[in-house]
């Protein structure tokens, strides 16, 4: 055929397939790691949320001075760099105890939630604020007597650093929160005693009471946002190398099910995928360019007569029966013998050998012969009387 006659365009038909190849490929990752692909447009108030009650915009304002990273597996918790937490009101509290214990000496901020919201109908990801004080039975992980409450004084607009945090001012959002306690060191706090940023006893645990003052919305301001720098900076271990974000405590981790597929692309198996894909390739070049003639793949069983009997023959070898069968071929060749002889039907058995041993009187007698064949009991001694006996047959009839 001509190529102008052919009705496919080669570069169409490669390229219909690499696309298939690539979607088949895609479709695979996504039913692997689905579920932890992509920033999560939910509209809660995690380090991942776009949100305004979210901290997407934190993770990449410390970025641009730092490095950071999504902590998704709890057992990478053991880090020096501080682990920022956001604590939502749906926030397990025995899964919040299990992470402060792991973190035990080790420098981590915890976020607490302030804003009732309802999801956006005009944006995806985004949050309508309706109202503050949600409850959060996690609270409590962090102290029993700790106190979660509304700041009811706006003539009071700033909050003060003290300790390792003098210098420090943040200015207060609207409708701000604070936190008091007797377990709670303050760090920021207002000239009433309550804290906007505290210690939780001995361990270098920290509470931001108001997430307006990390949130997206709060870093919206550019002082807030300066301030939120100098804040993780001053709270983060002095030998970190960057800060860390927990996605763990928001059920955001990996997925650490068992899962075959996702084997595939992970070491030590992922070479075996590797080469597979490679070898898949070389068998799609090996039959898109084949030269010659298509060779055609024998039968493994012919067909025929002969082939029927070469192949129940060899399955009497693997057998190791062939020893038995001289006392058949013998009655074969008896009765073709009698039949070409025109013996007597009536004559059988012991009466039939007398009958063929008088047939021919220059040879060995018939009966001699099948006797002999019948007792040979290797394959050497049976094809020995077996062409014997054959041989008698042909001398014998005409």
């Amino acid at each position: 055929m001509s190529k102008a006659a052919n009705p496919f365009n080669p570069k169409l038909v490669f390229g219909l397939i690499a696309a298939g190849i690539a979607g088949f490929a895609a479709l695979l990752l996504l039913l692997a790691y689905g579920s932890n692909l992509g920033t999560p447009r939910d509209g809660r108030a995690h380090v991942l949320s776009v949100s305004a009650t979210g901290f997407k915009g934190l993770v990449t304002l410390v970025g641009a001075f730092r490095e950071t990273r999504i902590i998704r597996d709890a057992s990478d918790v053991y880090s020096e760099n501080l682990l920022v937490v956001s604590i939502e009101p749906a926030t397990n509290a025995a899964q919040l105890t299990q992470l402060l214990e792991r973190r035990q000496g080790r420098a981590t901020l915890l976020i607490l939630p302030k804003w009732v919201t309802v999801p956006d109908p005009g944006h995806r990801g985004w949050v309508r604020r309706i109202g503050t004080g949600v409850p959060v039975p996690a609270i409590a992980a962090l102290g029993k007597d700790l106190r979660v409450a509304p700041w009811r004084n706006p003539a009071t607009r700033t909050a003060y650093g003290r300790d390792f945090l003098e210098g420090l001012s943040l200015s207060m959002p609207d409708s701000a929160q604070v936190v008091s306690g007797t377990m709670l060191a303050p760090l920021v706090r207002l000239s009433s005693g309550d804290a906007l940023v505290a210690r939780i006893g001995n361990q270098p645990h920290y509470i931001v009471a108001d997430p307006d003052l990390l949130n997206n919305q709060g870093l919206a301001d550019p002082a807030r946002a300066r301030a939120a720098v100098t804040l993780i900076d001053a709270l983060n271990a002095t030998g970190a190398t960057g800060v860390d974000f927990d996605v763990t405590t928001n059920g955001l981790g990996a997925d650490n099910s068992p899962n075959l597929l996702r084997l595939a692309f992970e070491p030590p198996f992922l070479a075996m995928t590797l080469a597979l894909v490679i070898a898949a390739l070389l068998a799609g070049l090996h039959g898109a360019f084949r030269f010659g003639p298509a060779r055609t793949e024998e039968r493994a069983i012919p067909l025929g007569k002969a082939a029927l009997v070469e192949n129940s023959a060899g399955l009497i070898r693997l057998a190791g029966r062939e020893a038995n069968l001289g006392g058949a071929y013998a009655d074969v060749l008896r009765q073709e013998t009698a039949r070409a002889a025109n013996a007597p039907a009536w004559l059988q058995d012991e009466a039939l050998d007398a009958y063929l041993d008088r047939m021919n009187r220059g040879h060995e007698p018939f009966s001699a012969l099948a006797g002999r064949l019948a007792l040979a009991r290797d394959r050497p001694s049976l094809m020995q009387a077996a062409r014997a006996l054959y041989q008698w047959k042909k001398d014998t009839l005409p």
